[in-house]
């Protein structure tokens, strides 16, 4: 038999098995793997430090490219722009973590 070929956007297909007796068995099959287990206490926790992360990770890029030009530039280039770099890098950070929108009851 030949592998079956799925679009990408199908996460699982259940296939329907006859069995000798008329009763029919079901069998999935996934192609995500399992399902993350977590608590739902830690959800947010996690979520929270994740976006830290995210936005620590595209702030180190940043760095890490304005760096690089800069040393190109200029002889010790990096160090003459080194507060304008680590600017610039805390402002993509902030950019790319999105503060939580809060509601203010009165």
């Amino acid at each position: 038999m030949e592998p079956i070929k799925i679009n990408s956007i199908v996460q699982s297909v259940t296939f329907l098995k006859a069995n000798p007796d008329g009763t029919y068995k079901t069998e999935r099959l996934t192609e995500t793997g399992s399902r993350k287990k977590q608590s739902g206490a830690l959800k947010p926790i996690e979520r929270m430090i994740r976006k830290m992360v995210k936005s620590e990770l595209a702030a180190a890029n940043t760095y890490l490219e304005r760096h690089e030009k800069s040393n190109q530039r200029k002889s010790n280039g990096w160090i003459r722009d080194i507060g304008k770099n680590l600017k610039k890098a805390a402002s993509s950070a902030r950019k790319s973590s999105k503060q939580p929108k809060l509601t203010v009851v009165r």
